[in-house]
């Protein structure tokens, strides 16, 4: 019975991969480094342990709780390096977003340590999330400001769900829209923004 399920789950991955269009192999080798990495880190295993104990103290006071996760709790740190590991496979590569704008790679790189593409560093090279362009490859109006607005050292998948999800400050029809669905559909980026730099 569990084996079957894991078969059935293994079965949805590889859907759910071929239709996103994404390598299969090239997915694998990202999951292991970036679950591996996610292993290693010390807040895994006792997430007070990457806080001073002053800050540990404190934040238990406060009511959060900084045990080690149950047996029976998911797995978040599992979850989020699953969901970094399949942005940096989505990802584009400098060469691509660069032949797509029409400019060298090296602008694009620039972009990057500007911030005004998003990109991740994933070993030696830069990921490019396409989530950012439109269907005719360029970044999607207000895009830059956004990105810029973001601090350095937000979590990709952070990032991620902020973008992705609907947000109540943002409302299109009456019904809360998401910052790339507003973008896209030419709304003011620096509402998005204002958010942006809260998190």
């Amino acid at each position: 019975m569990a084996q079957a399920r894991r078969r059935g789950e293994w079965a949805r991955l590889e859907r759910a991969l071929d239709d996103k269009g994404i390598d299969r192999q090239a997915f694998e080798t990202q999951a292991v480094r970036v679950i591996e990495a996610a292993w290693r880190s010390p807040a895994q295993h006792d997430p007070a342990s990457t806080f001073a104990e002053i800050e540990a103290r404190l934040l238990a006071q406060g009511g959060l709780d900084l045990a080690p996760a149950r047996d029976h709790e998911p797995d978040v740190a599992l979850r989020t390096a699953t969901a970094l590991a399949v942005i940096e496979v989505e990802g584009a590569t400098v060469a691509e977003v660069a032949a797509a704008l029409h400019v060298s790679p090296a602008r694009i790189r620039q972009r990057a340590l500007e911030r005004t593409l998003y990109a991740i560093r994933v070993d030696d090279e830069w990921r490019l999330p396409r989530w950012q362009f439109g269907d005719d490859g360029r970044p999607i109006p207000g895009i830059a400001t956004v990105v810029a607005a973001l601090s350095r050292g937000v979590h990709p998948v952070a990032v991620w769900r902020f973008l992705s999800e609907p947000n109540p400050d943002l409302e299109m029809l009456d019904e809360p829209v998401s910052p790339l669905e507003w973008l896209r559909t030419g709304g003011d980026p620096a509402p998005v923004a204002a958010v942006a730099r809260e998190l």
